[in-house]
């Protein structure tokens, strides 16, 4: 089968599209999937463009070489016999590989919590030596023509969702996971910082889990601005490098703004802030919005950078990472049971909140990974938000 393959094997693009056995059942309790859509995620783009220093204290999370792609939807063609997701059923896939998917016994302490975006095991290089889906050799991946994936791992796709936009269901995931460890209360106002798919999968996740809460999205280029509108922003601000779009902002959250020149921030600011890009100005632009004792959740994924922690003292705020996809189950959001992030997910999808005609910009073969990547970095120049290889079309 044909995949795209992070190998570094040429000096100018560290990717290779290489011609591969395909992928064979680990155990009974595993399928394979033909993929019929691989989003490109912005921790993809770090690798072939990175935005900040990254820590090596990550350097076993992934085998080298490896398979890429860890936003995956497609159709089970091959199930197990102890697989509970019969073939020809459409499937978005968590590309974590906790415990349970690796017949580790007995699981973690963090898996037997439930808690499998936190397994301990994820580096033991049993069954895979990579964390995830994207990150491993020998089971495929969402940029390959198939791909392995336990039953655990496999999420019924419902008909409303198009092939071309199931793949969001692992950004949607992610946003999801995240607001329910800020535990953000229904009703507060929520600033997305960033407008790409992090930002705007997190804006549909608040009008999904938390209607009451007006969500105001920072916007860096106008054809994300228009992007957040679109899929239904209550207010949208475009930044501004001399920070005047703190006077924006305190205008719609009824603060202030104090500071000098571009240094500034916000007084009664917003009481959850969601950071969505992974660099050291958008991470210091939330830590300045945020109100007194409020919670600033980062899911840019940053790196090793310089931001101004001066807001974090200062208003006694609660500063919160998030990764992945788990069971959460939280009191005031809609649905408030115990559910998987990724079923949350295929909701919010389901109901058009973050509509494929608005987010998904691009689709390529596996073919054109090149061009598929090149558009993917030049946001500005193509106007990309999400870019979508669709390896077995349907």
């Amino acid at each position: 089968m044909k995949a795209i393959q992070f190998d570094m094997a040429d000096p100018l693009f560290p990717a290779s599209l290489v011609d591969i056995d395909e992928p064979q059942l680990p155990f009974g309790d595993w399928a394979r999937v033909a993929v019929t859509a691989g989003g490109i995620c912005g921790s993809d783009l770090h690798l072939f463009k990175p935005i900040a220093k990254h820590s090596m204290i990550l350097s076993d999370v992934a085998t080298f070489p490896f398979l890429l792609g860890h936003e995956i939807a497609g159709r089970v063609i091959q199930s197990g016999p102890d697989c509970a997701i019969p073939v020809g059923t459409r499937v978005a896939v968590n590309p974590c590989i906790a415990c349970k998917p690796r017949h580790i016994d007995p699981p973690c302490r963090n898996c037997q919590r439930g808690w499998t975006s936190c397994c301990l095991n994820l580096d033991s290089k049993i069954l895979t030596s990579g964390r995830s889906l994207g990150y491993t050799q020998g089971l495929g991946g969402g940029w390959s023509e198939q791909v392995v994936a336990h039953t655990t791992m496999l999420f019924p796709i419902p008909d409303a969702i198009p092939d071309r936009a199931a793949s969001l269901h692992e950004p949607l995931s992610i946003a999801s996971h995240g607001l329910i460890r800020a535990q953000v209360e229904n009703g507060d106002p929520v600033l997305v910082v960033g407008a790409g798919i992090i930002g705007l999968a997190t804006l549909a996740a608040v009008k999904g889990l938390y209607p009451g809460s007006d969500v105001t999205v920072l916007a860096r280029h106008d054809y994300q601005a228009e992007a957040a509108a679109r899929c239904g922003a209550d207010y949208v601000v475009h930044g501004d490098e001399s920070g005047r779009h703190f006077d924006e902002l305190a205008k719609i959250v009824g603060g202030r703004v104090v500071g000098r020149k571009s240094d500034l921030m916000l007084m009664s600011g917003f009481p959850f802030v969601v950071e969505a890009v992974g660099t050291a100005d958008a991470v210091t632009d939330a830590l300045r919005a945020a109100a007194h004792r409020g919670s600033v959740l980062l899911l840019g994924a940053p790196g090793i950078s310089e931001v101004d922690l001066t807001p974090v003292w200062y208003k006694e705020l609660t500063l919160l990472g998030s990764v992945d996809h788990a069971v959460d189950a939280v009191a005031g959001a809609v649905g408030d049971i115990e559910r998987h992030s990724i079923e949350r997910a295929l909701d919010i999808l389901s109901s058009g909140l973050l509509p494929a005609d608005v987010v998904v910009t691009h689709e390529f073969p596996i073919d054109a990974y090149r061009d598929a990547v090149a558009a993917a970095l030049d946001k500005a120049g193509t106007k990309a938000i999400k870019v979508v290889f669709r390896p077995q079309s349907t």
